[in-house]
């Protein structure tokens, strides 16, 4: 149990600490225009993104990447799609085709916007 508890602790000792990254360019930009803040408020927002699971963009799987575009709010959505690359943007649509051949599948509708290759 010691053994996993201290393999654990190492594990996230190594992690970069993107709270601080975070907050430290809230600084900035704040210093930049010359803004002050009480430093309880700094200390709340660190516990808010605290209870965020915050990854670079390359460390999310591609179901995760599919998760956070399901739940992005419509207020949220175009930032969220213009920092997609190519690919994602592309696994993005092949996973929303799945899921509406899967709802047609099921309920034995007709998709009559399906794309499908005409030979001739």
């Amino acid at each position: 149990m010691t053994q996993l508890y201290l393999f654990e602790k190492e594990e996230v000792m190594k992690q970069k600490d993107y709270v601080a990254e975070i907050m430290q360019e809230w600084y900035d930009v704040m210093d930049l225009e010359n803004v002050q803040v009480q430093p309880k408020t700094s200390t709340m927002l660190g516990q808010i993104l605290t209870k965020y699971d915050i990854k670079p963009k390359d460390q999310l799987s591609k179901d995760n990447l599919f998760d956070m575009y399901m739940n992005t709010s419509g207020g949220d959505f175009e930032v969220f799609w213009q920092g997609l690359s190519q690919e994602e943007k592309e696994y993005i649509d092949y996973k929303r085709q799945q899921m509406r051949d899967k709802y047609y599948t099921e309920r034995g509708l007709y998709d009559t916007n399906s794309k499908s290759l005409l030979k001739g």
